[in-house]
């Protein structure tokens, strides 16, 4: 019995891992603009979040279409930037909070 997984590979690969880090940053820029629209700080963040998840979008889509496995994970690793900018303005956003609920 063969209980090896099949892991894709190649273009494959690439785009699976740009699309996971598009994802990524989707869901940091949906929390920071939720927690920056709930508090009414942190707005200028919770914009760079979303830009920045709006790039890794544009990367992961680049990768799903490149011609070659190279050109996917290099828009891979665009897609990955990205999601480290969105990530980073989410804890930024939280910690403008945190600081904000430290004062009272």
């Amino acid at each position: 019995m063969n209980t090896a997984a099949k892991v894709p590979s190649g273009q494959a690969a690439a785009a699976a891992d740009a699309v996971a880090a598009a994802e990524a940053a989707m869901d940091a820029a949906n929390t920071a603009s939720d927690w920056a629209a709930s508090s009414g700080l942190g707005a200028d963040d919770a914009g760079e979040a979303v830009h920045a998840a709006w790039r890794a979008n544009q990367a992961a889509d680049r990768a799903q279409r490149a011609e070659s496995a190279e050109d996917a994970w290099l828009d891979a690793a665009t897609a990955w930037a990205a999601a480290t900018t969105a990530i980073e303005a989410d804890a930024r956003v939280a910690s403008a909070i945190a600081a904000e609920l430290s004062t009272l």
